[in-house]
């Protein structure tokens, strides 16, 4: 009976899983074997010549050109997942802390910025960074600056207009292990001597570290990925993948050379995310080997 029941169960996850599985075979996974598949082909000018197999697409992803925007590409996403891990345990704490009330509105705030259009959040951004937007009128008006200063189509400006756009990613996987601990945790530690800083970096930071780790992995992928943002603030003297991708495949119409460009990044990025995860995981307690 046992047995059986369990069966029954495995069944009807399955039955449930369904769809999800169905919408990524179709939406995501046949997409990329295709995106795969043509990266191995050479461009011709008729098209893509499907009979004929060639790794000319992936030598040309060293070229410098191309190496550099990924580099830079790579600076950026590092930047804004290294100031959203220093940023985030504070914002979760002060959160955690708030009557229940206060917390659902504190959390709506930080979720916002997600419900508004990439885009309008670019064009946001423009007003505030450009020479004569809002920061530089207040920053020249008090005299802290004589001239206006330049805080957009730079990474600055990119790196700054990222952060609290995906940084809710990081945040709420934080806040709901900071809510699942049991607040006796903090309390004996403090009574056993620990300061408040002894509490957080040897009982807080262990028992959530998985947490942040997930949400900066997902922070990161989604760095890597933006596209309005560096194209409206950085421009294109700071082009990073995705505007490489875009020119690539619809402006220059080389879908093999973009193929290959795809995969490549793809692996890239799984092979850093892999890489941070089994770094950090050695000092999540009972994941040491």
């Amino acid at each position: 009976m046992r047995w059986s029941r369990m069966g029954a169960d495995r069944r009807q996850a399955a039955l449930f899983l369904l769809p999800l599985m169905l919408l990524l075979l179709l939406g995501f996974l046949w997409p990329l074997a295709q995106v795969t598949l043509n990266s191995f082909h050479p461009n011709t000018p008729q098209g893509i010549d499907a009979g004929r197999w060639t790794l000319d697409n992936y030598a040309r992803l060293p070229d410098p050109l191309y190496a550099g925007v990924l580099l830079r590409t790579l600076r950026i996403s590092l930047a804004v997942t290294a100031i959203t891990a220093v940023l985030v345990y504070p914002v979760a704490l002060f959160t955690t802390r708030l009557p229940p009330r206060l917390e659902a509105l504190a959390i709506l705030a930080y979720v916002s910025p997600w419900l508004v259009n990439t885009l309008v959040k670019a064009l946001g951004w423009t007003l505030l960074l450009r020479p004569n937007g809002i920061v530089n009128t207040v920053l020249q008006t008090t005299g802290i600056t004589s001239a206006p200063v330049r805080l957009m189509l730079n990474e600055f400006g990119v790196i700054l207009a990222l952060i609290p756009g995906h940084f809710m990613f990081v945040l709420l996987p934080l806040w709901a292990a900071l809510k699942g601990l049991d607040p006796a945790l903090s309390w004996a530690a403090g009574t056993l001597g620990a300061a408040q800083a002894g509490v957080f970096w040897r009982v807080l930071l262990p028992l959530t570290l998985p947490a942040l780790i997930a949400g900066l992995a997902i922070n990161f992928i989604m760095n890597m990925t933006a596209f309005a943002i560096p194209m409206l603030l950085g421009g294109l003297r700071n082009e990073v993948a995705s505007m490489l991708a875009y020119r690539v495949n619809l402006i220059m119409l080389d879908w093999p050379f973009g193929g290959a460009l795809a995969v490549g990044l793809l692996l890239f990025t799984l092979l850093l995310v892999w890489g941070g995860q089994r770094l950090a995981g050695l000092s999540v307690p009972g994941r040491r080997r």
